[in-house]
């Protein structure tokens, strides 16, 4: 390595035409060495705050929740202000979801929001919701799609759907943005360098502002782009960052974001912090029978009408995005969840590259696909990313006992959790943690290794491999998914992801080699000693 490139690979006896002097020379005695690991979809800037407070993840009931609440209570009494906790599971908890009177029968003294669902729903008590002004006279967002869920009379129940709750955060006096922001993007990236993480991509911002109003989203990402623009003048950057404004609200014009996503492209452009896409986030999840379907989901109470789901941005919107973006020389990644949004968006894209061949326009989780649509995004070559929090257990409830509660099972077994069958047909496949649907503790490349290379969800006790229909990925296509895919995805397969030279020095030194590491082993030995970014160390332990 020499000025932060790849001056050679190859063996050793080669390699001595190459050092000199004056040339600092590490002997790795027989590690593994990789392309530093690429985090394709992971909010690794601001997010932290959704996973920070109380972890609540071991309930099993609506109960466990509250009681988990009221034990951090008891064993912090001088404690006071807003109480946070994070980490339920509908599945988990019997695809049930808490409300104001699971945590009020506690006395918990405090305003107090717990959230869950993989960061997209939270539940307050009834303090919070007095000290956040949520009421009956409280409009919803946008109904059906991100709202306060009521009962007969109209009055919020405590459980907010689909991000509504951000402005309850703010309003409850939780969010600190100027000690929050600067501490979850130091936390994140550390903790990320200390996995062979060498590039972000940042699918938008998770601040408050996202789910407030679009102009709150944007002034957010203009205040902590340039705080990203400072770290990267100061060399304090750990990592190289691709970061995107979100298009997500009914608020929000399809013009004006992508003219502000052109203004950011023009002050952030450089191979370490960057801003050359839009993310969509158009619908809700299949768990609160949001995600639009193919198929009717099951009822859930008995004599309940079929239900589809609901987009939040419609088919001619994301048409319009897709291609004002294209035009633009901006790649477009979307969050795609049901089967219904997924074969219109693979139309929308097919359509756009007609017209914008160079477009690499991405669809995210994939959650439910029919097979017809996979095989079109395989034809067509669409970009693809998953995160396997979101097929196993962990969303769907032990053997898929939820999921087949909400989804019709013919279906299920055709639709869900394609994304091992993906690694099979093609290698436009990346993976990533997405943080905070999980905690970063569950959102890193050792992680996703294990959960793609099993099926099984590690932080479940005795979970079993689910999908159990699907193949698992090897460690060849996972290893794919983490370097060479992802970097095309970004554009930047010319500079990163693979060990050549002239190629940024971005390197992950692994422990032992991952080749001889049993799949349901990589969480405990797929240990990383040693990351460099431009060849210099971010993470160096035990070299």
């Amino acid at each position: 390595m020499k000025d932060g490139r790849i001056l050679f690979v190859g063996d050793s006896d080669n390699v001595q035409a190459f050092v000199g002097d004056g040339t600092d020379v590490i002997d790795l005695r027989g590690k593994y060495v990789t392309p530093g690991m690429i985090e394709s979809h992971n909010h690794v800037v601001s997010s932290k705050w959704i996973t920070t407070g109380v972890d609540v993840s071991a309930a099993r009931s609506v109960d466990d929740v509250g009681r988990l609440m009221k034990e951090y209570v008891d064993a912090n009494p001088d404690e006071t202000g807003p109480l946070i906790g994070f980490g339920w599971m509908p599945a988990n908890l019997g695809n049930q979801q808490p409300r104001a009177a699971d945590l009020d029968k506690w006395d918990l003294g405090r305003p107090t929001m717990v959230i869950g669902n993989a960061s997209h729903d939270a539940v307050l008590n009834t303090l919070a919701m007095e000290a956040s002004g949520i009421s009956a006279d409280t409009p919803d967002t946008q109904p059906g799609v991100i709202y306060w869920e009521r009962d007969e009379d109209g009055n919020p129940t405590g459980l907010g759907i689909e991000t509504i709750f951000f402005k309850a955060y703010v309003d409850m006096g939780a969010w600190d943005p100027e000690t929050i922001v600067p501490q979850s993007a130091d936390f994140l990236q550390d903790y990320l360098a200390g996995k062979g993480v060498t590039t972000a991509m940042v699918p938008g911002l998770v601040t408050p502002g996202l789910s407030i109003s679009t102009q709150n989203a944007m002034e957010d990402m203009r205040d902590i782009m340039a705080v990203m623009k400072a770290r990267e003048d100061n060399g304090q950057l750990k990592m190289r960052f691709n970061i995107m404004p979100w298009f997500k609200l009914p608020d929000a014009d399809p013009q004006t974001v992508i003219d502000f996503a052109v203004e950011m492209r023009k002050l952030y452009n450089t191979d370490m912090l960057r801003t050359d896409k839009i993310k969509i986030h158009p619908e809700n999840a299949w768990l609160s029978r949001g995600a639009t379907q193919l198929e009717a989901y099951l009822p859930e109470n008995p004599g309940d009408a079929p239900t589809w789901g609901e987009y939040g941005v419609s088919p001619d919107r994301l048409f319009e995005v897709v291609n004002r973006a294209n035009l633009n020389d901006l790649d477009v990644i979307t969050h795609a969840d049901g089967s219904r949004l997924i074969k219109r968006l693979v139309d929308i894209i097919i359509e756009a590259k007609k017209h914008y061949p160079n477009a690499r326009n991405r669809l995210d989780h994939l959650t439910s696909m029919d097979n017809e649509t996979r095989d079109k995004m395989v034809l067509h070559n669409i970009p693809s990313n998953a995160s396997p929090l979101f097929y196993n257990e962990l969303d769907s409830g032990r053997n898929g006992v939820e999921l087949f509660k909400v989804i019709p099972g013919a279906f299920a077994r055709e639709a869900h959790g394609q994304y091992t069958e993906l690694a099979q047909m093609y290698d436009n496949l990346s993976l990533s943690g997405d943080a905070p649907g999980a905690p970063i503790e569950r959102a890193y490349p050792a992680y996703l290794f294990q959960q793609s290379m099993t099926l099984v969800e590690p932080s479940i006790e005795g979970a079993l491999p689910f999908p159990d229909w699907r193949p698992t990925m090897t460690i060849d296509q996972v290893l794919n998914a983490y370097t060479v895919a992802p970097a095309w995805q970004m554009g930047m397969e010319d500079v990163i992801g693979s060990l050549e030279v002239g190629k940024y020095a971005d390197i992950a030194i692994w422990q032992k080699s991952l080749r001889e590491i049993a799949p349901e082993n990589m969480i405990e030995e797929a240990i990383v000693i040693g990351t460099l970014l431009n060849g210099e160390f971010t993470h160096r332990d035990g070299l």
